[in-house]
């Protein structure tokens, strides 16, 4: 165990992000990669010979959000779980990220550092975000992508996200309600993954971000969304409460030359939680056409 390793001992969120880790099913490892704006925490499962997965989670979840997707995944894949940077998770954001082209380049330093040249990504929502973000600057880096209920990307959030974000990052019973709010009763928080997001609450950046600055969220142009030549499949809930999933097939559908579409029934934001064996099928069958 290295020295930031032993940083964290003691402290709740990461106790509370190590308990989540006890639902992982399969061995992984840990490690730190130091990059220009910060320490970067990431999870790496599954054969390093084989080809490589990366996996952004979405926000606050960290990527312990994961463990109901991992083992499928990680069988014929090696599978990176990246805590992305500046969110709430074991990452240590050191210097303010300034625009979208900065998040990119972050990403590419963390590639880079795992020596990975080229890769299969998966995104849900503020991880769909960053994937198309980084195949917007990167697109050489990446083969294929799968990217779940993004945020924002192709059409804002609705007003009552909002209410809901301030909540979840301010209070405990904020999270309660963020959840029932996204799941609508469909599904069940672990506890270990819920104890997480509380104890989020209470862990504070030593960098104070700029949201405006940083350039998220972002609403994709169509000039810049039709520049995407990489495979990519887009999947939409259903039941999705922060944007009207309806609106946003019918701007993504045409908006990239390889872009595949699908609106899955029965679930809504967190799919990948709400209905694992569809999702893990869906992202596999997709990767290996």
């Amino acid at each position: 165990m290295n020295n930031l390793e032993l940083d964290y001992q003691g402290n709740t969120y990461s106790q509370s992000y190590d308990k989540s880790l006890e639902l992982w099913p399969i061995k992984f490892s840990t490690r730190f990669i130091k990059t220009s704006q910060g320490i970067t925490h990431v999870i790496d499962s599954g054969n390093e010979l084989n080809p490589p997965i990366i996996l952004l989670h979405g926000a606050r979840m960290s990527s312990t959000m994961w463990y109901l997707n991992i083992a499928d995944w990680s069988k014929d894949y090696r599978v990176v779980c990246i805590d992305i940077l500046g969110d709430k998770n074991k990452s240590i954001l050191e210097k303010e990220f300034t625009d979208r082209f900065s998040y990119a380049l972050w990403l590419k330093e963390v590639l880079d550092e795992l020596h990975i040249s080229k890769t299969h990504i998966v995104g849900l929502s503020y991880g769909a975000l960053h994937t198309v973000n980084f195949l917007s600057f990167f697109p050489e880096m990446v083969n294929k992508s799968v990217i779940m209920s993004p945020a924002a990307t192709y059409l804002p959030f609705s007003p009552t996200f909002y209410s809901y974000a301030f909540e979840l990052v301010h209070k405990k019973e904020g999270v309660e309600r963020f959840l029932k709010w996204i799941f609508n009763n469909r599904y069940k928080v672990h506890p270990f993954i819920k104890a997480q997001l509380i104890a989020g609450i209470e862990k504070v950046s030593s960098v104070k971000k700029n949201q405006k600055e940083e350039g998220f969220p972002y609403i994709f142009r169509d000039e810049e969304l039709i520049k995407i030549d990489n495979p990519f499949l887009l999947l939409l809930g259903e039941n999705e409460v922060m944007y009207d999933a309806n609106k946003a097939f019918y701007r993504a559908r045409n908006s990239s030359p390889n872009l595949t579409v699908e609106m899955v029934e029965g679930v809504g934001h967190l799919m990948s939680m709400e209905k694992p064996k569809y999702i893990n099928r869906k992202v596999l069958d997709f990767f290996s056409k």
